[in-house]
């Protein structure tokens, strides 16, 4: 699978300026700059076609479009991340974690796309911090998991992204502001770069663990109380 990951120019300024950069790319992954804040009201009323231009530049690159956006649902505000495969909208995944105290609230479920290049797993931003994201993505069969995130501060995304990876035997990929990285089953990065348009070919290949715990002496049930 070759992966193109846009780390700052927005969708229009690729399909218009640099679709030639981005074709004969099986998935194509823009960070939170490809659309931006995405209104349902005026996606509704017709006011504006974000998703429909989503779907229109996966059908002109016969590809996966995945994208991170920021929507507004009649006030209430999630960061979310919209997947499109040959001119069909699949789907929206939100964040389904709140931090802090944002204007940015919990959204809906995880979801792993069944689309032309793979069953692709989504997370959404800071969702990648919680272990059981990436774990519940994996035991839905995905073939590799996206992470579309804002900006990087530290090195904790990174972290993360190997840490879930290596657990949950499966690539697990990056698309943040400036940069983007793979990391594959065993935890290591096999790509990171910053550039504007970055290209990676990862190999679909997938490790379950067999994961025992110690069950006499001092165990005890975590669930029993204390």
């Amino acid at each position: 699978m070759e992966i193109c990951f846009i780390t700052a120019d927005s969708l229009d300024t690729v399909w218009q300026e640099k679709m030639s950069a981005a074709i004969k790319s099986d998935v194509l992954v823009f960070g939170f700059n490809g659309l931006g804040l995405v209104s349902y009201k005026k996606e509704l009323a017709g006011e504006t076609e974000y998703f429909q231009d989503l779907a229109r530049l996966s059908r002109e690159l016969s590809s996966v479009v995945v994208c991170g956006c920021d929507t507004d649902a009649y006030g209430v505000f999630r960061h979310s991340a919209v997947i499109a495969d040959k001119g069909k909208i699949l789907g929206v995944s939100d964040m389904a974690h709140a931090l802090d105290e944002s204007e940015f609230v919990a959204g809906g479920n995880f979801r792993v796309y069944d689309t032309g290049a793979g069953k692709i797993g989504v997370i959404v931003a800071e969702d990648l911090f919680f272990p059981e994201s990436a774990r519940v993505l994996a035991m839905c069969d995905a073939d590799i998991i996206i992470c579309v995130f804002k900006k990087l501060e530290g090195p904790m995304p990174q972290i993360m992204l190997r840490a879930g990876a290596f657990a949950n035997g499966v690539s697990m990929a990056l698309c943040a502001k400036n940069y983007a990285a793979v990391a594959d089953i065993k935890g290591n990065i096999v790509m990171s770069g910053g550039g504007k348009i970055v290209k990676s070919k990862i190999k679909i290949e997938k490790d379950f663990h067999l994961i025992s715990l110690r069950q006499r002496g001092l165990y005890r049930d975590f669930n029993s109380g204390y």
